[in-house]
């Protein structure tokens, strides 16, 4: 996030894509940000779509160790190029520290967030409550965090390999696959406001 590419016509101005000629390389130094290099280019002219993405793609090694590229309006075809290249694409009104200070905040953030995502997922499992081998799911609210999370994927494992005495689990309807498995004992001890509380216990 210490390097930042942006786009910009013949005279160092901000503009779209398509007609920008340059790329002005910005640093962070100290407090703010410096202007390092200026990288001229063609300007890339729409034509037809392989063209347009060969020329683009062409553009890629001028930003070279910038993850950050900044600018007017960027779409279509080359914004697809600048996005699988993983630069992290910015549109902005103005070229000053306090916009790319701002950027990087973002990025931060967004970094931040990520890796809490991240670290969710990775813990998304029945913890242990107080009473030894009792443990507890809130798989509502697990969902809402990240959607992506499958029953399957966060009590599977958990069921066929930790030994347990009770799973008391809020949900918003027993997984078929827990209720017709046949290996469990599912009790629904309460149901309010859809979300659905029951107890789980392995068959003898």
């Amino acid at each position: 996030m210490n390097k930042i590419a942006v786009f910009a016509n013949g005279n160092s101005e901000l503009c779209d894509f398509f007609e920008a000629q340059r790329f002005l390389i910005f640093e962070r130094a100290g407090t703010g940000w410096e202007k390092t290099k200026e990288v001229n280019f063609e300007k890339i002219v729409p034509s037809a779509p392989a063209l347009t993405r060969k020329s683009t793609e062409a553009l890629l090694p001028l930003v070279e160790g910038c993850n950050i590229l900044a600018g007017g309006a960027l779409f279509g075809i080359p914004f697809s190029v600048f996005d699988r290249a993983k630069l992290h694409i910015f549109e902005i009104d103005e070229i000053n520290s306090e916009t790319f200070d701002g950027i990087a905040e973002e990025l931060c953030n967004a970094n931040a967030a990520a890796a809490m995502k991240e670290a969710i997922i990775k813990d998304a499992k029945p913890v242990e409550t107080s009473t030894p081998g009792v443990y507890f799911l809130d798989l509502i609210a697990l969902q809402k965090e990240c959607p992506e999370i499958s029953s399957k994927r966060a009590m599977m494992d958990f069921l066929k390999d930790t030994p347990f005495l009770e799973l008391r689990l809020v949900c918003k309807h027993i997984p078929p696959w827990i209720e017709n498995n046949g290996a469990y004992n599912v009790q629904v001890a309460g149901n309010e406001g859809g979300a659905v509380q029951a107890v789980i216990t392995k068959r003898c």
